[in-house]
């Protein structure tokens, strides 16, 4: 399997043990190939800004943190998203969520898949040079 990043709301699905193809894919890389799991600090806020207890978000940090979590630079990394943010809009690509911008600009920078179910992405992805797996 390869490095792969699967984008916040695929890990929302897995938590809430909602089924779908990116989902049950997530579930064989934390079982099969954990090592090639990556996260990023922006899908880790994202995930624990949305838990309703102390409790829950104990549990949740745990798990996150015991996966690989990438490190940009976020200063070039910032700049670089707000470049691809730029350009799709220049090309008439709105994307609704900066951050999807961000989480796609270090998958790009760290040439991984990005696992996701935001059409999006898939407009990043179609102007640019971002790697995706989503099916529907």
């Amino acid at each position: 399997m390869e490095k792969a990043i699967f984008d916040t709301s695929v890990w929302i699905d897995l938590f809430k043990n909602t089924k779908s193809k990116q989902s049950i894919l997530l579930e064989e890389y934390v079982e099969y190939a954990s090592q090639n799991l990556l996260l990023t600090p922006t899908i880790i806020q994202e995930i624990l800004q949305g838990v309703k207890t102390e409790k829950d978000f104990i549990q949740k940090k745990l798990v996150l943190e015991s996966f690989n979590i990438l490190k940009p630079d976020w200063e070039k990394t910032s700049i670089a998203a707000a470049k691809l943010y730029f350009d799709l809009r220049k090309k008439g690509v709105t994307i609704r969520k900066s951050t999807d911008c961000l989480i796609a600009q270090v998958a790009i920078e760290n040439n991984v898949l990005l696992v996701h179910n935001d059409t999006d992405f898939e407009l990043i992805a179609q102007n640019s040079t971002l790697r995706t797996f989503y099916k529907n």
